[in-house]
């Protein structure tokens, strides 16, 4: 198996920006990330701005990882890229994982 298809990177202000495409090739790094670095945040901010493609299960991933967040925790997407929001549009999950 290859390198991931897509980086992870963390700004000074905190925002983890993921550059690349998410798909089920590399779902259990992508897993392995919201376990790991963002499963005990009080705020998670994520910068979408450069995904260049996602599939169902990476998709369904992100929303699963979303709904198990307690309460108290902030969620935010801080930017969208248009490939994702148009994924977004079409499938009618904006509001669910936004």
């Amino acid at each position: 198996m290859g390198a991931p298809l897509f980086k992870i990177s963390q700004d000074s202000e905190g925002v983890f920006s993921i550059d690349g495409e998410l798909t089920i090739h590399d779902i259990e790094n992508l897993k392995s990330f919201l376990d790991n670095h963002l499963s005990r945040a009080k705020k998670i901010s994520l910068d979408l701005g450069k995904v260049t493609y996602v599939d169902t299960a990476s998709l369904q991933l992100l929303i699963a990882f979303r709904k198990a967040l307690k309460p108290e925790i902030e969620w935010e997407i801080t930017e969208l890229s248009p490939e994702l929001d148009m994924i977004l549009n079409i499938s009618g999950l904006r509001k669910v994982l936004l």
